[in-house]
């Protein structure tokens, strides 16, 4: 038989040799629910049987499998403008909700929920993927109400597979189904918008979270073993970590007594403000109770335009003396990311690339 006439069933084999042995996972739960042999347990992926499915799905959704971020781009954007440090972006502001009630159930300002809700209320999405439960109990929920959305509300911290849901959203019959998640989730989800045969056009609303890292599972007997476990909320403002108790109280520590936790792959994440979202939201790291807002695409500058007039949400202008901040911050970020040794995954123009490793701003 003539070897070019054979096909080579590297879907699930890729997917483990070159992401889960290499500890690259990020588990996103892109790559659950499509396949009978990928399981998650609890923030872990696993392949339990070969599948021998040639150009199986669950590789090509793969964050870190290999990923054309210009061909993404393109496909996102169009021919609209790309900064290579901060990403495609029309506008940035200081944002929060104006709902008292979603700003004290929420992370910083509160605009994740807020838009989230104004989206589900005005019809743009009919469900959404979130991660909800408690900093210490973190899992996937698909969220079809306003209770559902509202009570996601908070930073988990942790890596949650949300995306493991998405066809269970397919199943209960769900069209225009939102996404919130971590960069990694993010290129995953423009990934399974090009796959028609899992449905991956019912995605209509991704909205991005800054993300530089994320807690390895070991961080729950970390909390437990300080008496931490019941906290209800986290807050990481710059160089300390705050844990909200059940009574009110609250305990900080310092950043450092944490940092052995930060999950391996996200030292190989290329993307921290996940540039392929409709907007990206983080904190400030200046004022608590507002978030950053990158509005990316036409759909999300008409989501924030539309909730903003609604008097939803309540924008600032970008303080100009913080842009530099950020820049430089994600700067070095790449330029980490691209001298490693394991990034070969990363898809990016040579001239980006280059632009990163010399050290000069792009």
């Amino acid at each position: 038989m003539d070897n070019s006439t054979i096909m080579q069933c590297d879907g699930a084999a890729r997917l483990q040799k070159e992401v889960l042995d290499r500890g690259l996972c990020t588990v996103c739960g892109a790559c659950v629910g499509y396949c009978p042999y990928i399981k998650t347990f609890g923030e872990q992926v696993a392949v339990i049987h070969d599948c021998k499915i040639c150009d199986g799905v669950c590789y090509r959704l793969c964050p870190r499998g290999f990923t054309d971020y210009e061909g993404l781009r393109q496909s996102v954007f169009g021919s609209m403008d790309f900064d290579p440090v901060l990403g495609t972006h029309t506008a940035l502001y200081y944002a929060r909700a104006k709902s008292e009630k979603i700003r004290a159930q929420a992370q910083y300002g509160g605009i994740v929920t807020a838009l989230s809700l104004f989206a589900l209320q005005q019809g743009l999405i009919d469900s959404s993927l979130m991660a909800g439960g408690g900093p210490t109990d973190a899992q996937p929920f698909l969220c079809s109400t306003s209770k559902d959305i509202f009570e996601m509300a908070g930073s988990k911290f942790t890596a949650v597979p949300t995306l493991s849901l998405f066809q269970e959203a397919v199943k209960n019959g769900f069209q225009r189904v939102g996404v919130v998640g971590r960069p990694c989730q993010v290129t995953a989800c423009r990934k399974m918008q090009q796959v028609e045969e899992i449905n991956g056009q019912r995605i209509a609303l991704v909205i991005g979270l800054f993300c530089f890292w994320s807690l390895s599972a070991e961080f729950h007997s970390f909390v437990k073993e300080r008496g931490l476990a019941n906290c209800t909320h986290m807050g990481i403002p710059k160089d300390n970590v705050n844990f909200r108790q059940e009574n009110g109280s609250q305990i900080t520590m310092p950043l450092e007594e944490i940092r052995h936790l930060i999950k391996e792959t996200c030292k190989a994440c290329y993307d921290p403000l996940s540039e392929l979202a409709d907007v990206s939201v983080g904190s400030t790291e200046q004022y608590p109770g507002w978030n950053t807002l990158v509005v990316r695409t036409n759909k999300g500058k008409q989501l924030v335009a539309d909730a903003s007039t609604a008097g939803i949400i309540e924008l600032q202008s970008y303080p100009l003396d913080r842009l530099p901040v950020l820049r430089q911050a994600v700067f070095q970020k790449k330029k980490r990311v691209l001298e490693r040794p394991d990034t070969a995954y990363i898809g990016v123009p040579t001239g980006e690339r280059n632009s990163f490793v010399k050290g000069g701003e792009v």
